[in-house]
């Protein structure tokens, strides 16, 4: 357009993918879970050169999202997904994942009554593993004679382990509608340059550009006070000498605001403390690069 001054691209797009593959660590093992998702989008990008020498460039992205219906999973952070009538029971160190149980059978738990003995690693070994009552199993418990056979847990009304949920992993929670995991919505990047002749041989172009995205979620979860990530801004500036000898001499200020900002994150197993592991902006970075080209 204008003569050639303007260039403009634009396009609309729409994926349907089957088994959407999404990472999470289950039992120190790194797993994908799949689901079925839509993306919908547009992008427009374009360059404008006004003048000899002056050139702008824009580029903008719209994203909607969605798991599909039907989807669903265990949320490693909240294996109860809010029900009030579980309650997670963390193993052994020895082992890598929490389970869920029963208030009432956690309740019992808590108490020490009665304490496992070294038949069984932990509770939940015993319930989701051996797939037997942790509080009246013998000769699993520490006073069989007690609790077992005609003297059960006096007052404990019995757990059939095959009854939980997942395998005694968590409530599975209704993922339809989320958004995938690093999709903001919005994306806008600017830019402009300036070259000029400096000698006979030697020219500089003076650039700057910014970059917006807007808010996102890390995991496929979304729950807003754990997988939000904020938007952020970043801004370069950048002076280049360029030779007709093929010497090049770059001066650059990389995220000259020093933003720092959370651009995705990983989370950890149970076993770990279900640590998270951010990844982060550069700091920002002045420096000088000089390059020669034969």
């Amino acid at each position: 357009m204008l003569d050639g001054s303007l260039t403009l691209n634009a396009d609309v797009f729409y994926y349907n993918y089957e088994n959407y593959q999404i990472s999470q660590i289950v039992d120190r093992t790194a797993i994908n879970l799949n689901f079925d998702a839509h993306i919908k989008g547009a992008e427009l990008e374009g360059t404008w050169e006004p003048l000899p020498g002056l050139r702008f460039n824009f580029a903008g992205g719209w994203e909607d999202t969605a798991v599909a219906k039907g989807q669903s999973a265990v949320d490693l952070m909240d294996r109860t997904a809010g029900d009030p009538n579980w309650v997670v029971v963390k193993p052994f160190v020895n082992e890598a994942s929490n389970c869920i149980f029963p208030v009432y059978v956690a309740k019992w738990i808590d108490n020490g009554t009665p304490q496992i003995s070294g038949g069984a690693t932990s509770y939940c070994a015993m319930a989701y593993d051996l797939h037997l009552d942790p509080l009246t199993s013998c000769p699993y418990v520490a006073n069989p004679t007690e609790y077992c056979g005609a003297n059960p847990v006096p007052g404990y009304t019995g757990f059939d382990p095959t009854t939980a949920p997942n395998d005694g992993a968590g409530i599975s929670k209704n993922l339809g509608g989320n958004e995938l995991p690093n999709s903001p919505p919005y994306t806008v990047s600017v830019g402009a340059q300036y070259t000029i002749p400096i000698t006979t041989d030697w020219a500089g172009t003076l650039r700057a550009d910014y970059y917006w995205q807007d808010y996102s979620w890390w995991r496929v979860f979304n729950d807003l006070s754990y997988d939000r990530l904020r938007g952020y801004t970043n801004v370069n500036l950048t002076l280049i000498l360029t030779n007709q000898n093929g010497w090049q001499v770059m001066l650059y200020d990389k995220n000259v605001f020093n933003e720092t900002a959370i651009t995705g994150a990983f989370l950890n197993s149970d076993d770990s403390g279900l640590t998270t592991n951010v990844f982060l902006t550069d700091p920002r970075l002045i420096g000088i690069r000089v390059t020669k080209n034969w």
